[in-house]
Parts: C-alpha cells; sequence; structure tokens
C-alpha cells in the first residue's frame, strides 16, 4: 500500500507498517466515524429548531428585500457555518469537512499521508538544529484498547475451554469495561479521544560532530525528553535513511527506531526548504531573533536584580530593616523614600513573565491581533484591570498587550527602550509571516473548505477530488496548527517549567515500561486482538481488502450512516 499524496521533491520517509498495525488500524478508525456520525447526528437533533427559525427569518428577509437574487444563498451558508461550528473541534476552522471527506476514503483513509519538516535552531548544549517532523493523519488513535469479541466470534475452542471458563469471559470482555472507564475519565476531563484528524510530531536534533539524536513521543504528543542516539551521519538526509519511524493503535505515540525486517510504508516528505520556499513561512529566522530577545530578558533581569541589590546596600540599618517589613505585607505598595526598589521589583516581575510567555504563547500572539480575555487571563494580572474593554485600535501583540495592562494595574512606566524595541521587532517579523499566511494560504483553504461542503456523495469524482483538495490543503493545516500552538508545546518542552508538565509526567507514568496497567496492558491485548482477527482472516482466507469490507459490515458500528458503508466499500 502507498500513499496517493505527491511528493514535491520525491523525498519519502519510511514508517513502520506491520500486519498488526495495518489490521487493528481499520478498527481505530471505524470507532472514530461511528463516534463522529453519532455526535453528528446528536447536534443535528439539537439545532434543527435553530435552523428552521432562521431559515423562517431568510425568508421575511426575502420578502422585504427586493434584490433578493443573492440573500438566498448567503442565508444558506450562515446557516451551514452555524452548523459545523458547533461540531468543530479542530484549530482550523471548519477543519473538520476535510477529515470527514477524508474517513470516508476507507482504505486511503489508514496511514499517516505526507509528513511536514520544520526546521528549528538548537536549544540545549551543543545542540546545533531542532528538526520536528510532523506526520498527518485522517483520524486519531486515541487512549483505549482494541476491539474484538470472545472465542466463539471466531468459532474456535479446546480442550480446557471449561475449566478456564471464567478467566476468558473476564479477559474477553476487559477491553469493553477499560473503554468504558476511559470513556468516563475523559468526559470528566473534557477530554478528545477518538476524532478526526491528528497531527503527531518526533524530533531529531543535530549535535556538534555529526551526532544525531532522537526524541519520542507519548500519549497524546508529550515528547519523552529522552534523546535516543541515532549514529553519526553526514546529513539529516542520511540520517533518515538510516531510521524508521513508527507509531502505536491505542495511544497518540510516535517514535523513531532503527531500522528492522518488518514491512514499511514510504510516507511523502514535504522539506523545510520548500515551505520556505512555496508558503514563505521561515520559523527558524524567527525563533533565532526570539532566542536572541530571551538572552536580551535574561540580562536585564539580573541588571535589575543587581540594581535593587546595590540600592538596598546604599540604606541605613533602619531603612533596611524598615524596608523588609514592607515588603513582607502582601499588595502593599512601597512607600515614596523606596520608590526606586519598587520600580525595580517591578521592571523584574515584568520582564521574568515576559520571557516565560515567549514560550507558552501561541505563535500568532507574538504579533498583532485581538487578544481573548482567555489569553489575558494570566496570574499576575488581577480581573480589575480591565483587560476586556480593548478596541481594535489598541490591540498588539501579546508581550506589548501585557506589558500595557501590567502598566495600568500597577500605575508605573516601563521604560526599557531596548525590551519594547526588540519586542517590536520581533512583532513585526511574525506580522510578516502570519498576515502573508492569512492572506494568502489561510482564505484559500477556506475558500475550498466551503466548496467541499457541496460536493455530492454520488458524484463519480469524488474520491478523485478529495485527493487534489488533500494534497493542498494539508500543509496548510498542518503550518496553522504551528501558529496556534506554543512554543513550549510543539518545539522546546524544556522552556515549559517542571510544575506545569503534569500532563507529561502522567503520560510518561502510563508509557513506562515496568506500568502493567498503562499501555503495556494495551499492547498485550493488542497483539491478543491481531491474533484472534488473523485466525479469522485465515479462516475465512480473505484478502486484505475483504477483511476490512467484513469489519465494516459487523453490526457494532450502528451510528455510521449506511450511505457512507457504502461509499466506503466502492473505494
Amino acid at each position: 500500500m502507498q500513499s496517493t499524496y505527491k511528493a514535491q521533491e520525491g523525498l519519502t520517509v519510511k514508517v513502520v507498517y506491520d500486519l498488526q498495525r495495518r489490521i487493528l488500524e481499520i478498527f481505530s478508525l471505524f470507532r472514530v466515524l461511528n463516534k463522529y456520525y453519532y455526535k453528528k447526528t446528536e447536534i443535528q437533533k439539537q439545532i434543527q429548531p435553530l435552523i428552521f427559525k432562521k431559515f423562517k427569518e431568510g425568508l421575511k428577509t426575502v420578502r422585504k428585500n427586493m434584490d433578493w437574487l443573492f440573500t438566498i444563498p448567503t442565508a444558506l451558508n450562515t446557516l451551514s457555518d452555524d452548523f459545523i461550528s458547533k461540531k468543530d473541534s479542530f484549530r482550523f476552522p471548519d477543519g473538520i469537512i476535510l477529515f470527514e471527506a477524508w474517513m470516508n476514503l476507507g482504505l486511503d483513509a489508514l496511514f499517516p499521508r505526507v509528513v511536514l519538516h520544520f526546521k528549528f535552531p538548537g536549544f540545549l548544549k551543543g545542540e546545533k538544529t531542532r528538526n520536528i517532523f510532523q506526520f498527518i493523519y485522517s483520524f486519531s488513535r486515541g487512549f483505549g484498547f482494541p476491539i474484538y469479541f470472545g472465542p466463539e466470534f471466531y468459532n474456535y475452542w479446546f480442550r480446557l475451554a471449561k475449566i478456564l471458563d471464567p478467566l476468558m469471559k473476564w479477559v474477553y470482555t476487559v477491553c469493553h469495561k477499560a473503554n468504558q472507564a476511559i470513556f468516563l475519565v475523559n468526559q470528566k476531563l473534557k477530554s478528545k479521544r477518538h476524532h478526526p484528524g491528528e497531527f503527531e510530531s518526533v524530533m531529531i536534533s543535530e549535535y556538534e560532530n555529526n551526532v544525531f539524536r532522537g526524541v519520542n513521543t507519548l500519549l497524546h504528543g508529550y515528547f519523552t525528553g529522552e534523546q535516543n542516539y541515532l549514529g553519526k551521519f553526514s546529513s539529516l538526509g542520511e540520517t533518515l535513511q538510516n531510521v524508521n519511524f513508527s507509531y502505536t493503535i491505542g495511544d497518540h505515540a510516535m517514535s523513531i527506531e532503527k531500522p528492522s525486517s518488518v514491512n514499511t510504508l514510504k510516507i511523502p516528505l514535504i522539506s523545510y526548504e520548500s515551505i520556505v520556499q512555496k508558503y514563505n513561512i521561515d520559523f527558524y529566522s524567527y525563533i533565532k531573533n526570539l532566542m536572541i530577545l530571551n538572552r536580551l530578558l535574561t540580562k536585564k533581569i539580573a541588571f535589575y536584580k543587581k540594581r535593587k541589590q546595590n540600592l538596598i546596600k546604599s540604606y541605613s540599618f533602619f531603612d533596611k530593616i524598615r524596608l523588609y517589613i514592607e515588603l513582607l505585607i502582601p499588595k502593599r505598595k512601597l512607600s515614596r523614600q523606596f520608590s526606586i526598589i519598587r520600580i525595580c521589583i517591578l521592571h523584574r516581575n515584568l520582564l521574568e513573565k515576559i520571557k516565560d510567555l515567549l514560550w507558552t504563547t501561541c505563535l500568532y500572539t507574538h504579533t498583532i491581533h485581538s487578544p481573548t480575555s482567555k489569553e489575558l487571563k494570566l496570574r499576575f494580572l488581577s480581573k480589575r484591570v480591565g483587560y476586556g474593554d480593548f478596541d481594535e485600535e489598541s490591540t498588539n501583540s501579546i508581550f506589548l498587550t501585557i506589558i500595557r495592562l501590567y502598566e495600568k494595574e500597577q500605575r508605573f512606566i516601563f521604560d526599557d527602550k531596548e525590551v519594547n524595541n526588540a519586542l517590536k521587532d520581533l512583532r513585526d517579523q511574525m506580522g510578516k509571516m502570519w498576515l502573508y499566511f492569512k492572506e494568502r494560504q489561510f482564505r484559500y483553504a477556506v475558500k475550498k473548505l466551503n466548496e467541499m461542503s457541496s460536493f455530492s456523495l454520488d458524484d463519480a469524482n469524488y474520491k478523485v477530488k478529495i485527493n487534489e483538495i488533500l494534497e493542498k490543503l494539508l500543509p496548510i493545516f498542518s503550518i496553522y496548527e504551528l501558529f496556534n500552538r506554543s512554543l513550549a508545546e510543539s518545539v522546546y518542552p524544556e522552556s515549559k517549567g517542571q510544575t506545569k508538565q503534569f500532563g507529561a509526567y502522567l503520560a510518561k507514568f502510563l508509557a513506562w515500561k515496568y506500568n502493567p496497567i498503562g499501555v503495556n496492558f494495551i499492547n498485550l491485548f493488542n497483539k491478543l486482538a491481531f491474533y484472534n482477527w488473523s485466525f479469522l482472516i485465515k479462516k475465512k482466507k480473505l484478502n486484505y481488502k475483504e477483511f476490512f469490507n467484513f469489519a465494516l459490515k459487523l453490526p457494532i458500528w450502528k451510528n455510521i450512516p449506511s450511505m457512507i458503508k457504502e461509499i466506503i466499500l466502492k473505494s
């Protein structure tokens, strides 16, 4: 099986695609489809009265307006947008349209379709370059156990069946019970599991002396933090020729492995150079300047700290005692005598927060945008600041906005011109990239999604059209994801404080090789499910396509519409 995506330069990477993955991935796809169409049906029922109401209002508008020709499609598009926005769980607006169509392609939706390569400056000691490889899937392989049935379904039995019957009943129901438990936990945590569309990344870093190291991801895309030695190679291209990428069924993990005898699938690769040339996106240069600013902030923080210490040294013994007493009283402003000390403290506190925000805020917020209340609800800002009252003219980068709000709250002026100028330069550099991307690529993608919503499933060229749009839009979706994620989340996990990484710690615990109730437990049942389905395939003498059709016809997929099943079976 080969990806239908056309590599722009003939570049590919190797992804492990053994028989176990091929079989279990089928059920992952159908599970996501079943859940997705269930949710879609429920939402349609909920908003149907609203649609009728808006449609009636639209008809009234038509009667009153003599120039009514273009009113109807506008009204219908508005209704469509309202519907899509309610069920859209992706950061790219209306992206669910694309992933639904992709899943409906059946067999062509089973494996990663394309890989994008993003290059960033090194972060750790000796690290020259950090390369992120982002794999794009049509659906999520969320944390969960495989789907399979008891021995009676496969029609096999053995002599000790009666003796082991109590144990066997438990073994063949544990997956169902475990999935129910995971579902309840996810509901409590409001986590998304088994959803259409997924982006998973792995990291390959080049160190001094041509040493290359890789970092895998755990559940839900958390980087492990453990760097695996890949070897010494003359270039990244040579490194890619000597490694395989691997993903697992039952979680979101991606890993880098040494070549082995297992079957692999060649996935088209879009290189960093192609992204810069075609999409005019150069994250590498931007992050270089961001790191220069980060060093400047570190230097300035040390400067204000030292200045404060020198000022305190110049005070008399009694003034020092008075100062320390005032500092111990929470939320009390220092007296005028210590106003310079207060200015130093405020400057240092603000610079520390900005330094943290460099890594923990979405990249697009680094330039001019309309800030949301969610962005500005930071711990060091009080609610009385009134950050919801910003008008269009006052929008700015997240850093300059925070400075303005902090000045307003603390009633002081942040007058460090060097930092202010550096933040403005950073804002303008990101602004050029983000504005160009929004005006060219983003608008184009939204237009194509709007066209897709009118495609007929009965069209003989439906599959061809969807494949063409996938080839054009998936890179745009991938780039949009990076703009809408923080650097700590997508590239530099080390930049985030250890106390703020609870999700990563939980993922490490569940993926720990000595943990019997985490990923190891899932892998055990994955193997058991694979053996059962393999037995059925051999017994019925099915090829891969026939088994795919057999699995889709199982009665457990009650929520997948029969029309969708027919389209998938014909694909």
